[in-house]
C-alpha cells in the first residue's frame, strides 16, 4: 500500500453532516479533472443527441415557421424516444464508473477512464437486475396499496350524506401520506444496492440484502443526508440553467428551436460537471454507513498496517478496537501430568 493510500486509509471516520459536505467539496475539487473526463464518455454523448431532438421538436412545433419545418417533430421525437432508451441503460454504467473512481480515491488509491468503464461494464448486467427488481418491488407496492385505498375511497364517497365527500377526503390524505413513508422507507433501504453492486462486487439480490443492512436504524440519517445533497446538488444546477432560462422568455428574435436546443446544451453541461457531485457524496455515505456498522475504518487500518486481525468481529457483528489491550502474562504451571520446569520457573523474565 502506497504512503498517499496508506494516509488516506487513516483519515477515514464517521461523518456528520458537515463532515460529510467538507468530504464532498475537498473530493470532487481535488479529483474534478478525472472525474468529469470519466462522466464525459456517457454524458456528452447524451448531451448531443438532447440538443439535436429538442431543436427538432420545438422546431417542429414553432407556428411561427414555415410548414415543412414542422415536420422535423417527428424525427425529433423519435430522437427523444432514443434519448430515453440510451439515458436508462446508460446511467447505471457511467454512474458505476464514476463510483469506482471516487471510491478509489477515497481511499488513496487511483484508476483511469478505461479501468473505470472497464470494471464497470463487467459488473453492468447485475447494475440492470437491481434496477429491474427495485422497480418491480416499488410497482407491487403502489399497486397493492392504491387499488385498496380506491376501493375504500369509493366506498366511502358513496355511503351519501354531507359527511361523505369529507371522510373520502380525509381518508385520502391519510393513505396518501402513508404511501408516502412507506415509499420512502423501500426506496432508502434499496438504495445502495447499487453500490454494493460496484464497491462489493455482489449479484443483484446480495446487492439489495446488504442495503437492507446497512440502512437499518439510519433511516432518518440517510433521508436527511440524501435530501440535503440533492438539495445542494439542485442549486447549483439551477445557478448555472435558471437564468438562462430566464433571460429565454425576454429575449426576442431568436427561434423557438435554437431557445430551447441552448437551454437543453447548458443542462446537459451541468449534469457534466454537478452530478458527479450526488455520486460522490452517495459513495462517502455508503462507506459512513459500513464505518458505523460493521468497522470499515478500522478494519482498513488494520489492513494497512499488515495486522488484519486487529479488526476482530466481537459475536455481535461490531468490531472491536483496533489496538488491543496486551493480555495478562499467564502464570507458570504445571498441569496435573506435567510438573512445571524448575529452569523455566528460575530463568529471569525478558
Amino acid at each position: 500500500m502506497s504512503d498517499e493510500a496508506r494516509d488516506a486509509v487513516f483519515e477515514l471516520k464517521p461523518l456528520n453532516l458537515a463532515d460529510l459536505l467538507d468530504a464532498i467539496v475537498r473530493l470532487y475539487t481535488r479529483y474534478f479533472g478525472r472525474i468529469v473526463r470519466i462522466g464525459a464518455v456517457v454524458y456528452v454523448p447524451l448531451g448531443v443527441l438532447n440538443v439535436v431532438a429538442a431543436a427538432l421538436v420545438f422546431q417542429g412545433l414553432d407556428v411561427t415557421g414555415p410548414l415543412p419545418d414542422r415536420g422535423f417533430g417527428v424525427v425529433g421525437l423519435a430522437a427523444y424516444g432514443l434519448l430515453v432508451i440510451l439515458f436508462w441503460l446508460s446511467m447505471p454504467l457511467v454512474q458505476a464508473a464514476i463510483a469506482k473512481a471516487v471510491a478509489e480515491y477515497y481511499l488513496g488509491a487511483e484508476t483511469s477512464v478505461a479501468d473505470a468503464y472497464a470494471f464497470a461494464l463487467r459488473r453492468w448486467p447485475s447494475l440492470i437486475a437491481v434496477a429491474l427488481f427495485t422497480a418491480l418491488v416499488v410497482g407491487v407496492v403502489v399497486t397493492a396499496v392504491t387499488i385498496p385505498t380506491a376501493l375504500l375511497i369509493a366506498g366511502a364517497a358513496s355511503l351519501g350524506g354531507n359527511a361523505a365527500p369529507v371522510a373520502a377526503v380525509v381518508l385520502g390524505v391519510i393513505v396518501a401520506l402513508v404511501m408516502v413513508h412507506v415509499m420512502l422507507v423501500i426506496v432508502i433501504k434499496l438504495f445502495f444496492g447499487p453500490l454494493a453492486v460496484v464497491l462489493e462486487e455482489v449479484g443483484p439480490i446480495h446487492a439489495l440484502q446488504r442495503s437492507w443492512e446497512l440502512t437499518g436504524g439510519h433511516f432518518w440519517r440517510i433521508l436527511v443526508s440524501l435530501g440535503l445533497l440533492w438539495l445542494f446538488v439542485v442549486m447549483l444546477t439551477g445557478i448555472v440553467v435558471w437564468p438562462a432560462q430566464a433571460a429565454a422568455y425576454f429575449v426576442q428574435g431568436i427561434p423557438f428551436g435554437v431557445t430551447q436546443a441552448v437551454l437543453s446544451a447548458l443542462s446537459a453541461a451541468a449534469q457534466l460537471l454537478l452530478q458527479p457531485i450526488q455520486i460522490v457524496g452517495t459513495v462517502l455515505i455508503y462507506y459512513d454507513l459500513r464505518m458505523r456498522k460493521e468497522g470499515f475504518d478500522l478494519t482498513m487500518m488494520a489492513e494497512a498496517i499488515g495486522e488484519p486481525q486487529l479488526a476482530a468481529r466481537a459475536a455481535s457483528g461490531e468490531a472491536q478496537p483496533l489496538f488491543a489491550a496486551p493480555e495478562a502474562p499467564q502464570p507458570l504451571v504445571g498441569t496435573d501430568d506435567e510438573p512445571p520446569d524448575p529452569d523455566q520457573l528460575s530463568r529471569p523474565a525478558d
